[in-house]
């Protein structure tokens, strides 16, 4: 049988009609008069197999190399005739598309292969046990069949077995971590990167390539996910990826790139397609424990999982999981500390005291002691020590699937799944400037003009508990007609969120109002004790709701048009409908502007339709050339109708050389998220006096003073796209493989947060005159003002070496480096370019797997390049850092998996994680000496789990 090798999969074409127009066997028909398949090579068997059933079975040449098959005999459908097939070798089938099945490791560790035997026990015709499942996978990069293996647009696949090795528990934790990925923490999220003390949204989301969350688009089994329910100014509207336990995920799949003309808006960057566990057979039950070395941030999960066909040939699949983790806080490592003169630097907790500008000239009330005194968490503030560096996170989720057919040519599926997932957050006590009233006992006599810098420690850490419940429903019919497919499907995805929050201020109960102006009871003097009762008042719980809901409707068709000389071209056409709807429900607290430093909340209810048609067509224009181009109109409401077009070519010259392009534009229309106001406390700011800002209504010479104020901008325009990439794929032999892409991605139109008050000449609409025409207010708002230019370059290399007594070896490397990060805040503004500052831009990841008998050994590498200490390209890195400490140093993370499934029904597994123990360092003072996105905190880790299967 010829082989093409490509990309990490080879596709073994095995597709034979017995008449012009025949249809295919349907996916359960099995031989009339049975089976007769010898025992022998395991490539010769499949392609008699396939041969018989007119199917694809598609495969890595070095997969089946030296693997047996002890034949088939008798009766049975396909799928059980596959598996039997299969049994024992350590692989598994999916289902691709109909008649089409892709050939993959068993995420278990495999006894040792089977010597060859004369005949294979014959097959009975009733059902018999089925040793290996079948299962079904969804393709991202495409919507075409097969077509992801020739797609333009390069894929990652992160298999079950590459999840389990990782060792990770969470999908955040899994994906933030991979090359050309940036994680985005639940507390870097709920509090706006450090711009805000009021925890917000608490999601943990990922996005590719540094253009945040709302350019990757994240699909669950090739369906859309609710975005978080609550919102973040920053980063617009969030996918939280706590609510996926991975106990239920099959694999994983990135497309990298610009994939809008196929997905629609937010695919941008790309898309993860997350493929949940389906036509699972048996039943399965597993636990792991974990606990770091310094005997912390404990985790525990337990889940189970049942999987049994229905009469009539269907199948139901039911899961549940329960997941806990400690929360690990920054008192609990030594380095996470602004005090970082044991690292060589300076120690930069700010002292409590009464200021003028930026000099301390006074300590607080009680702070007056001494150096230890000062020094005292009470006295000085130390952010770090108080922020949790780990949530803690208590999930429990339900999943179920179904699948039924309807007559020989037609299905019906439906799945189910809820979680609830409860996460813990802690931030620093509350601290601000205080303006004493005239006359408070605590007011610094001599000038009582002056502001105290003040933390509130009497009431502890600002804490937040988010409760995030979410409701998923899909059902759909999916039919074949020859060669063609169809699928209806009808969903619902909703995402709820409530989110407490203890440790704020109410300005008016500290202060009084002013139809009641008493002087407030509450001391700020660190020697005073404050009653109770007072502390309830002026720091009531708050809460913040939200919740977003998904309706879909979606419809689509694929197959082959007409024949070419070089094959069939191939098209995919669909629609899809939705309705969303976004609910937010602050307290009054909030709505009333009580909490301080706290933005103005709204109450809101909107809702929006929008709606789509594409087609894509796969076209082999030569046996060594394919085509695919996509075509995407997007319908918004209020915002019209916009066409998302992509063209790609692949171009095999040589056997073991494949070179391909693609290039697309992408669009996406402003969400319901960002038509709000922006993050931004209404207050007095300073505006340079010039031409632009006279006449001022408050003049100070050089400055001006305003009210600054936030509001929403209802003109607000779509983000528009545009993304090349190239790449080549060289297979010189059966187990070598290197992948090498390079990419370009555009972004214009991006929807920021203006800064009036910093360039009032650039915004003269944000510029707010009274009657007179004097300037009193400057507007905060968001709009189309930015553009982002992201530049880099990929490498995925595989080399498998199998061994005849020794087990089988593999090595992998996944790399990506970021040479240009051009962010441009305004069109009159400079240009920036912003790769590797802060975060490194360039990380590897390497795997050395090894398979011997029943065992399986992993050893993990991470790799972190340096990153630049400084907000942007140009600043003097001495104003965060120390001379000559304006580079983080690189890092490398290893971690270890060993895995055996010697024991009768049993897998077991331990994993370290950071086994060189290696702690954070981070020169940037800001970032409390590590890096939140990076940085592994926890430090050594020692994960045990346990699976049996019955």
């Amino acid at each position: 049988m010829a082989k093409i090798s490509y990309a990490f999969i080879v596709s073994v074409a095995l597709t034979f009609a017995s008449q012009a127009g025949a249809s295919p066997a349907a996916a359960d028909d099995f031989p009339a008069d049975g089976y007769n398949i010898p025992a022998g090579a395991l490539d010769d068997a499949l392609n008699e197999f396939a041969r018989r059933h007119h199917l694809q079975i598609s495969y890595s040449p070095a997969l089946v190399a030296r693997r047996r098959s002890r034949g088939l005999r008798g009766a049975g459908s396909v799928r059980e005739g596959l598996a039997r097939l299969l049994e024992g070798t350590g692989l598994t089938a999916v289902a691709v598309k109909p008649n089409v099945y892709l050939l993959q490791a068993s995420p278990r560790p495999a006894r040792p292969e089977p010597a060859p035997v004369p005949a294979a026990k014959p097959m009975a015709t009733a059902k018999p046990p089925v040793p290996t499942e079948l299962d079904t996978v969804h393709v991202t990069g495409t919507r075409i069949g097969r077509a992801d293996f020739e797609s333009s647009l390069p894929l990652t696949l992160i298999t079950n077995e590459q999840i389990r090795a990782s060792g990770h528990q969470t999908l955040f934790d899994l994906l933030r971590l991979m090359p050309g990925m940036t994680g985005h923490h639940p507390r870097n999220v709920a509090t706006e990167g450090g711009a805000t003390q009021v925890p917000s949204a608490a999601a943990a989301s990922a996005s590719l390539y540094s253009l945040g969350p709302r350019a990757t688009l994240f699909l669950v089994d090739g369906r859309r996910m609710a975005n978080y329910g609550l919102v973040s100014t920053d980063m617009g509207a969030l996918t939280d990826l706590n609510g996926i336990p991975l106990s239920m995920v099959d694999h994983i799949e990135i497309a990298h790139g610009g994939a809008s003309a196929i997905y629609g808006a937010d695919a941008m960057a790309g898309v993860v397609n997350i493929i949940l566990k389906k036509d699972y057979r048996g039943a399965e039950v597993g636990g792991s424990f974990g606990v770091s070395q310094r005997g912390d941030a404990e985790q525990q999960r337990a889940y189970a999982s049942f999987g049994e066909r229905t009469p009539g040939d269907g199948s139901i699949f039911i899961s549940v999981d329960h997941y806990t983790r400690n929360p690990l806080i920054g008192s609990q490592r030594r380095w996470s500390t602004l005090d970082q003169r044991f690292d060589g630097q300076r120690d930069l907790r700010v002292p409590s005291g009464f200021t003028l500008g930026n000099f301390v000239v006074a300590p607080a009330p009680g702070c007056e002691g001494g150096e230890a005194v000062q020094e005292s968490a009470a006295c000085s503030l130390d952010i770090p020590r108080y922020v949790s560096l780990q949530p803690g996170i208590t999930s429990n989720a339900f999943y179920t699937h179904f699948r039924q057919p309807l007559g020989d040519n037609a299905e019906f599926y439906a799945d189910l799944r809820a979680t609830r997932v409860s996460l813990e957050m802690q931030n620093a006590p509350f601290y601000a400037s205080v303006q004493l009233p005239e006359g408070h006992p605590d007011s610094f006599k001599p000038f009582p003009f002056l502001n105290l810098n003040y933390w509130f420690s009497e009431l502890g850490p600002v804490r937040n508990r988010s409760v995030t419940t979410t409701r998923d429903y899909t059902a759909g019919i999916k039919g074949y007609r020859g060669k063609w497919e169809w699928d209806v499907s009808l969903s619902r995805r909703r995402n709820k969120v409530v989110n407490r929050i203890d440790g704020l201020i109410d300005e008016p109960a500290l202060f009084g109002t002013e139809s009641d102006p008493a002087v407030s009871t509450f001391r700020f003097s660190k020697t005073e004790e404050n009653p109770p009762e007072v502390l309830a008042a002026i720091s009531p719980r708050t809460t913040l709701g939200g919740e977003v809901v998904l309706d879909t409707v979606s419809g689509s068709i694929e197959g082959p048009l007409f024949a070419l000389p070089a094959g069939d071209l191939k098209v995919a056409a669909g629609f899809e409908a939705r309705h969303e709807r976004v609910r937010n429900r602050p307290d009054d607290a909030f709505i009333k502007g009580k909490i301080a430093l706290a933005q103005e909340a709204d109450s809101r209810d909107a809702s929006r339709n929008t709606s789509a048609i594409y087609a894509e067509f796969n076209a082999p224009l030569h046996e060594k050339l394919w085509v695919n181009a996509a075509w995407r109109l997007d319908r918004d409401a209020g915002y019209g109708k916009q066409i998302s077009p992509m063209f790609g070519v692949r171009w095999q010259p040589l056997r073991s050389l494949a070179l391909r392009g693609s290039f697309g534009e992408g669009y996406r229309a402003p969400t319901l998220a960002e038509l709000r106001r922006p993050l931004v406390v209404d207050n007095q700011a300073f505006v340079r006096s010039d031409a632009t800002t006279q006449p001022c209504l408050i003049d100070y010479g050089d400055y001006c003073q305003v009210v600054q104020r936030a509001v929403i901008n209802p003109d607000l325009r779509p983000e528009t796209s545009t993304s090349r990439s190239l790449g080549l794929i060289w297979t010189p032999n059966e187990d070598f493989t290197v992948t090498v892409n390079r990419y370009r991605i555009r972004r214009n139109n991006e929807i920021l947060a203006i800064d009036a008050a910093s360039r009032p000449d650039l915004f003269p609409k944000a510029l707010i005159r009274d009657a007179d025409g004097y300037l009193d207010t400057v507007e905060t708002y968001l709009d189309n003002v930015g553009s982002t230019e992201v530049r880099g370059w990929e490498i995925d290399a595989e080399y498998r070496h199998q061994t005849q007594r020794w087990g089988n070896l593999s090595f992998r490397i996944n790399g990506h480096y970021m040479d240009h990060l051009l962010r441009r805040l305004h069109p009159k503004e400079r240009e920036y370019d912003f790769s590797g500052y802060g975060t490194p831009n360039n990380t590897v990841l390497g795997s050395v797997r090894w398979s011997y008998r029943d065992w399986i050994a992993t050893l993990n590498l991470r790799y972190m390049g340096h990153a630049t200490v400084g907000i942007q390209p140009g600043q003097d890195c001495v104003l965060l850092g120390e001379p000559g400490r304006c580079r983080t140093p690189s890092a490398t993370l290893v971690g270890f998996d060993v895995a055996y499934g010697g024991f009768d029904k049993w897998l077991i597994g331990l994993n370290v994680s950071n086994l060189n123990d290696r702690r954070p360092v981070n020169y940037d003072y800001s970032f409390g000496g590590y890096s939140i996105v990076d940085d592994d905190p926890v430090g050594r880790y020692y994960l045990v789990s346990a699976v049996y299967r019955f």
